[in-house]
């Protein structure tokens, strides 16, 4: 029979506390894209009306809204990826406590 290895270990706690700062991080990025998008707005077009700026403007303004729109969905991303840490982390020690128990036993 083989030996057996050292094994592994999760650190739940650790995981589930991590976990939370996502809201803070998710937070912050949403106060981001707001401080973003009012200066934006306040600024206005600023490429002028001459042809060089209307084909400035043609070329840009799509791949900025692209932009200002996936730096608005960030903060609901990072919130989701919290949420999956929580999840992994309760599910590992319900898995663990399922584990502990003795065979044969029906005890939920």
């Amino acid at each position: 029979m083989p030996a057996q290895g050292p094994g592994f270990r999760a650190e739940t706690d650790a995981l589930a506390a991590r976990a939370g700062q996502f809201d803070d991080i998710a937070a912050r990025a949403a106060a981001i894209h707001r401080d973003l998008d009012d200066a934006l707005a306040a600024a206005g077009p600023c490429w002028g009306a001459d042809v060089i700026g209307e084909t400035f403007a043609r070329a840009y303004l799509g791949p900025a809204q692209d932009t200002l729109g996936s730096l608005g969905a960030l903060p609901g991303l990072l919130g989701d990826v919290g949420g999956r840490f929580l999840s992994t982390a309760r599910a590992y020690d319900g898995a663990e406590a399922d584990n502990a128990r003795p065979f044969g036993t029906t005890d939920v």
